[in-house]
């Protein structure tokens, strides 16, 4: 072997690469104490390494091993690392603030499709209230279940968030704490949207309108209402933090994270979209919010739910392939360079 290595490194070689479909013929430029040819920890063939795949990510990858090594990684309690839990959760801060700038037609119509709806809701929210509400007077298991119910967007899904990550943990199952960590983050990020946007608005709950402003759909108090002294006075928190609704907001965070990771499962995504759902509705019965509140807020989670996930994906996806190589669509040539180490790979 050693042989070999010295025999490699003095005259150079010309290697053909077999990666699963895909041909890539590298050739390969050596020089002392390097190699450029590296082994597939998930399988026998050799590869050759693609520009900024340095010796480090190669050593993580080889010593990758699902679940074996879980807790023994500091990719989730690392603050330095992309996939730390704190630097994923600000950079998702980040990507969900500046989302607009990056939209495309279907977003877009998506968007406009949303804002109308919501200025329909907006003019019949009167209405949807005077039907909702007197619901519970009108039948006895919606009084009971009710405000059961509702609380599914508030503590009861945290707790329950909290119970599965804690259960998959002690039970090892990895794709079950990444779920419940990614649970909490869409409903952090949807729950400081929903507050930033509930300081802006400071619309009226349609609990204190009917006591207090008697404005069909609740009066709009405008931004930062609820800090006006003269206001704050003569009115409760209830009359200014009404839309979006956050328990709506809350339960589609989480409810989206789940379907959208055990989207395999078919009954997951019903199950979760249907409880997540009924919080909606309570919301309603329970004269807590407006019907505009509740559509709002669903969306928010909704987005928040599926920004968490799509984030996580592309940060766990597996660095031993990146986008160039794994591309089926097109043929190309591309010169990597790592190092001391030049590589020509030619993909068909």
């Amino acid at each position: 072997m050693d042989k070999l290595k010295v025999l490699i490194k003095t005259v150079g070689l010309l290697f053909p690469c077999f990666c699963r479909d895909q041909i890539i013929i590298g050739l390969i430029l050596l020089f002392p104490n390097s190699a450029i040819i590296s082994q597939n920890p998930d399988s026998d063939s050799l590869i050759a390494r693609p520009a900024g795949f340095s010796n480090n990510d190669q050593k993580e990858i080889a010593t990758r091993k699902p679940s074996v090594n879980f807790y023994k990684t500091d990719s989730i309690f690392s603050f330095r690392s992309p996939k730390g839990y704190f630097p994923s959760l600000l950079h998702n801060f980040g990507e969900q603030a500046t989302a607009p700038l990056h939209f495309k037609t279907k977003q877009w119509i998506i968007t406009g499709a949303s804002v109308c709806i919501t200025a329909a809701l907006i003019h019949v929210d009167n209405e949807v209230d005077d039907w909702a509400h007197i619901q519970k007077q009108k039948h006895n298991w919606v009084a009971k279940s009710s405000p059961v119910i509702t609380q599914i967007g508030g503590n009861y899904s945290i707790y329950s968030v909290a119970a599965f990550g804690l259960l998959s943990a002690a039970f090892k199952n990895e794709k079950g704490v990444q779920t419940s960590l990614l649970a909490t983050q869409a409903f952090f990020t949807s729950g400081v949207w929903v507050r930033i946007i509930k300081m802006f608005t400071g619309r009226e709950r349609p609990e204190a309108d009917y006591i207090y402003s008697k404005t069909e759909g609740g009066k709009w108090y405008g931004p930062f209402a609820q800090y006006d002294q003269d206001l704050a006075i003569k009115r409760p928190g209830s009359s200014f933090d009404s839309f979006p609704s956050g328990h709506s907001a809350t339960a589609f965070s989480i409810a989206t994270v789940f379907a959208t990771q055990y989207k395999d499962i078919k009954a997951i995504p019903i199950i979760s979209y249907s409880v997540a759902s009924l919080v909606g509705i309570s919301r309603l019965t329970e004269h807590k919010h407006w019907a505009s509140d509740v559509f709002v807020g669903a969306l928010l989670g909704y987005a928040c739910g599926k920004q968490v996930v799509s984030h996580y994906n592309k940060t766990h996806q597996n660095l031993l392939y990146p986008e160039q190589l794994k591309s089926k669509s097109k043929s190309e040539v591309m010169l990597f360079q790592n190092g001391n180490q030049v590589g020509l790979a030619l993909i068909w």
